[in-house]
Order: C-alpha cells, then sequence, then structure tokens
C-alpha cells in the first residue's frame, strides 16, 4: 500500500472511531482514488437516503459539524473530496473520483441507492470546483452553493445546466483574488437570462467565507425541498427533479441592501426590476438574506443556553457566528443595542417565523422546545418613529443526540 493509501486508511479508521463514539449508527467511509481522498457520512437511521451534499475541496469531514446535523436532518450523505490542487484537470478528476468512491461505499454500507441520488454541492474558494464537478449531470444536481465569485459564467453553461439555481457570497472588501468584478460579469448577465441565482454580500469581509453557512444552509433545505419530490426514491435509479423557475421564488433589492432593512417580497409583489434583484427560493430564506445584508446594524443578537454551557462567539463580519446545542436546550436570546439608537421594540425570528418579542431592556427572550436542525436567527427592531431594521443573523443548529462532555 503506498503512502497515501496508508495515511487514509488511518484517517478513515479515526473518523469511523469518532462517528461510533457519537452515534451507534452513524457510519464514515473512506477511500482513495487515483489519489483523492473520498469520505462519506452516512447519518443513523436513514433506510433509504435522499440525497448527498458535496464538498470538493477545503473541508476536511466532521461528523459533528454543522453540515453533518444539517445533512441528517434531510435525508442526506456527506461526501467530502481532497486532491492535490495543483493537478490538471482537477473537475473531470474529481467527478471520476466521486462516483468511484460512492460505488465502492454502495457496496460496503448497504446502501445501493448512493449511485443515483441527486447532489447539492456548497464549497469556498477552490472548493468552487464542486459546480463544475456536479454540473457534468445537471439532471442530478440539485443546488450549488459557492463563496466565490467567479467560478460560474453562464454564457459558458450547457442550456441544460442553467436552470440548476446557484448561491454566492462574496466579501465588500476588493482584494487580490478580485471576486467582485464577478457580479457584473456573471450574476448579473445570469439574472438577465432569467436564472435563480442568489448572492450574499458580506460587508467587512474580503476572500473570506465568513458567515456564509448561515446563508448557505437555508437555501440548501429549501431548494431541496422545492425539488425534490418526498416520495422519490433512488432505489430503482436517478430521481426526477422537479424544475425551480424564477417566478417560484422570492426577490431580494441590491439597491437596498447596504441599509438595515433590505427589501425583498415575492416575484408577484416585487416592484423592482425583477432583473436585476437578487433571486431567493422561498420567504424564510428572503427574510435571512435580509438580515445577512445588514450593512453595519447597531443591534447585535446574542444568544446563550440557559445554562451558560454554550454561546455565541462575539460579533465579527470576517467570523461565522454558530452555536450547536444538545436536544432540549432553552436558548436565552438577547438585543443588545449600540450607538443610542431609540429603540422600542425587538422581535426575535427565526426566518419568517417570529419567536417572540421584548418590550424593553434587557431585551431579552427564552427560546423553548426548539426543533431539532438547522435554524438562521436575527433581531428586527423598531424604533420610536416606525422605523425597522435587522441585525445580522446567527445559525443556530440543534443536534439530534446530546453531545457527550463539555459543549462545543
Amino acid at each position: 500500500m503506498g503512502r497515501v493509501g496508508w495515511m487514509a486508511e488511518l484517517a478513515g479508521a479515526a473518523l469511523l472511531a469518532w462517528a461510533a463514539s457519537w452515534g451507534a449508527e452513524d457510519v464514515v467511509l473512506g477511500t482513495v482514488v487515483d489519489g483523492v481522498d473520498v469520505k462519506l457520512f452516512i447519518p443513523d437511521g436513514i433506510e433509504v437516503l435522499r440525497g448527498i451534499g458535496v464538498h470538493a475541496a477545503h473541508y476536511e469531514m466532521n461528523p459533528q459539524d454543522r453540515w453533518a446535523e444539517t445533512f441528517r436532518k434531510m435525508g442526506f450523505a456527506h461526501a467530502a473530496l481532497n486532491m492535490d490542487l495543483k493537478r490538471t484537470n482537477r473537475p473531470t478528476i474529481l467527478r471520476r473520483t466521486l462516483d468511484a468512491g460512492l460505488k465502492e461505499f454502495a457496496e460496503k454500507s448497504g446502501h445501493p441507492e448512493l449511485v443515483h441520488l441527486p447532489f447539492l454541492g456548497v464549497g469556498h474558494s477552490a472548493g468552487g470546483l464542486v459546480t463544475s464537478t456536479l454540473l457534468r449531470t445537471p439532471e442530478r444536481t440539485i443546488t450549488c452553493c459557492v463563496s466565490c465569485g467567479w467560478i460560474t459564467n453562464p454564457a459558458k453553461l450547457e442550456p441544460s445546466q442553467l436552470g440548476v439555481p446557484q448561491l454566492f457570497t462574496l466579501g465588500a472588501i476588493p482584494d487580490a483574488f478580485k471576486m467582485l468584478p464577478g457580479i457584473e460579469e456573471c450574476f448579473v448577465r445570469a439574472r438577465k437570462k432569467g436564472l435563480p441565482w442568489g448572492l450574499g454580500l458580506q460587508w467587512g469581509c474580503a476572500h473570506d467565507f465568513a458567515n456564509s453557512a448561515t446563508l448557505f444552509i437555508p437555501w440548501v433545505e429549501a431548494v431541496a425541498e422545492a425539488r425534490l419530490p418526498k416520495d422519490a426514491s433512488a432505489l430503482g435509479g436517478p430521481v426526477k427533479l422537479r424544475e425551480l423557475k424564477e417566478k417560484d421564488g422570492w426577490l431580494g433589492d441590491r439597491g437596498t441592501w447596504e441599509t438595515h432593512f433590505a427589501t425583498v417580497a415575492s416575484w408577484a409583489d416585487y416592484r423592482g426590476d425583477r432583473s436585476a434583484a437578487v433571486w431567493l427560493p422561498n420567504r424564510y430564506v428572503a427574510c435571512v438574506w435580509r438580515a445577512f445584508q445588514s450593512k453595519n446594524p447597531p443591534v447585535v443578537l446574542e444568544a446563550a443556553t440557559a445554562d451558560g454551557r454554550a454561546k455565541l462567539p462575539p460579533a465579527n463580519p470576517k467570523a461565522e457566528r454558530g452555536l450547536m446545542v444538545d436536544p432540549d436546550a432553552e436558548l436565552r436570546l438577547e438585543a443588545t443595542v449600540a450607538g443610542g439608537a431609540a429603540v422600542k421594540k425587538v422581535q426575535f425570528h427565526d426566518g419568517d417565523v417570529l419567536l417572540g418579542e421584548a418590550t424593553q431592556a434587557p431585551w431579552q427572550f427564552t427560546w423553548k422546545s426548539i426543533p431539532r436542525g438547522p435554524h438562521a436567527l436575527f433581531v428586527q427592531w423598531e424604533t420610536a418613529d416606525g422605523t425597522r431594521g435587522v441585525s445580522n443573523p446567527a445559525l443556530l443548529i440543534v443536534r439530534k443526540t446530546a453531545l457527550k462532555g463539555a459543549a462545543k
């Protein structure tokens, strides 16, 4: 066995032990194909998988992280590919090794549907290779979300690839990667063609992944729900995905995204230039996008479990704001107000769902009986003169099973 295979075997054994300590039936499989390290996480208790989430680079498999819990709730497996990025013809190699790995894993895991499942892709920077890797079979690609500005040029897509919804996040600070020109060169052109593409601009960031997952995770859930029939099974072959048309979604006004309350509306109700607007799959994601875009808001969401074992990290535009808690946790949500803002009321939201409100300091609300899975949380506030605004969002993940030991 070569050195690469030996190291991959050790890493795979460590992951299997890790998964075994986490959930009795969780499975993590690993193989090396043509020098590419391929890992697959299969959540426990799923008789027939519904899809596969894919990372093509810059991600190390972790059966305890936000993606594992998101895909667990969705009934998806999770694949991670890693290779020497100096190699040429990377998308071809990645797709070939993904298919070969899934064929091997189907035999080992007792999940024959693995070779036919639909994909969704997520990545940052070079991880954007997931798009060209998956779009080789657009009929099996649910969506792709990439934190990068020049990964997809609509002029270079085949007609069959144009209908795949895509979401991009970019840092607003120009840097050597020159991502921002991609807005006009790629995104604007795509929207003028009526393609279902979304875009999030991250204030205070350059080429940073930052808080992208807080927008990506609601997006992949919403698009998968819309495109993947609930009774679909890949046991007999590939699933036929539903088409998601431009008119099926919501729109966000880029002309207002430097405010604290960007304009969002359903397709039918939008009053601006639809071809210039950000496309969003549903109302929940539209509300999260508005919070994602709020520029330097004077109100910040804070959150901590009632027992104090877990809390959101300090707000930092270049860093993720995320929190994972055990089931049955009670969460204390709080809005902190800076800059002398004359706030008269705050409301705590999970996307488009109002959780509770406070009309006086200390602006707190305790959330109990929180559903399992991901939640994109933010604060909406109102001042005495009726002005509304929203805080930036944070991602809460409620695990299926309590994590042993200290909170993470």
